[in-house]
């Protein structure tokens, strides 16, 4: 069965960076096809149609960069190319709902307010992070060298024997294994000892006995609060992996740990619900 993986590209270093890491995923999946997508979002309708072709035109030109690469990280693979003239977080949604995951560079709200702006109305990938309907990874700027480390996935200690513990864990075995890398679980609590330690065995031991050899997984339990707990083990990670919670509404809004990994993480951050979150939509019209 083939498995898209959508990456949403606009020109910036973190799309460039969405790119490698969406190819680099890709070529450990033997069947995972690859959608490039450009998103653009103008002109308002009293502006002049003139404009609203120069806008076309240079989206169209951003989303030529984006599949050339793609494709010279991909050689010999399908690269498709989607443009769509919308809102760039109802169409990253929808493509979601079809795609085996999506992959986006980290990008502050446009507006007014830098970053305390984007913070308290959200950016497109902390939308698409809450909203998506597969798990969402969102990359920030290119790391100088290459991160030395494993996969990292953080354990919710309130929920630990929740669906999302269970999505996150199965994405985070299959892009370690995948890429032959180890994998860190972490259990951030305030509590932590013996108990912290039994919770995150159980939790585990499962994962290891169904991968065996071919996967080292390491346990981690941190006397400390989830955001800087996973903050702290994420410093030389290729991935940090979370459990999305809650059922779906459309009010839903990322937790503030996923608020804080996305804007601060030193690595690319993986967001994964335990369902989707909305209906099948209807088609996304590329304009």
């Amino acid at each position: 069965m083939r498995q898209e993986i959508v990456v949403a590209y606009d020109g910036t270093r973190q799309s460039r960076a969405a790119v490698e890491w969406a190819a680099a995923e890709c070529r450990v999946r033997r069947r995972a096809g690859v959608t490039v997508c450009e998103v653009w979002d103008g002109p308002y309708p009293e502006r002049a149609e003139a404009v609203a072709a120069e806008e076309r035109r240079l989206a169209a030109l951003r989303l030529f960069e984006g599949v050339r690469l793609a494709e010279r990280l991909l050689p010999g693979r399908e690269v498709r190319p989607v443009l769509v003239r919308g809102s760039p977080k109802d169409t990253l949604v929808a493509l979601s709902r079809e795609a085996a995951m999506l992959v986006m560079g980290h990008r502050a709200h446009r507006g007014h307010g830098g970053r305390l702006a984007g913070l308290l109305f959200g950016s497109v990938s902390a939308y698409a992070a809450a909203h998506a309907a597969c798990p969402v990874v969102v990359v920030g700027a290119p790391p100088p060298a290459p991160p030395a480390g494993g996969v990292v996935v953080g354990i919710d200690a309130a929920r630990p024997d929740g669906p999302e513990t269970e999505c996150a864990l199965r994405f985070a075995v299959e892009v370690a294994r995948g890429r032959s890398l180890p994998l860190t679980a972490v259990y951030a609590t305030r509590g932590g000892g013996p108990e912290g330690e039994r919770a995150l065995t159980r939790i585990v031991e499962p994962w290891r006995r169904r991968c065996r050899a071919g996967l080292k997984i390491e346990t981690r339990v941190v006397e400390a609060p989830p955001l800087p707990a996973l903050l702290a083990c994420a410093g030389n990670a290729p991935l940090l992996v979370v459990g999305a919670r809650g059922a779906g509404a459309r009010t839903r809004l990322l937790g503030s740990v996923g608020q804080g990994l996305l804007w601060r993480a030193p690595c690319p951050v993986a967001v994964v619900h335990p369902a989707p979150v909305w209906p099948i939509p209807f088609g996304i019209p590329t304009i």
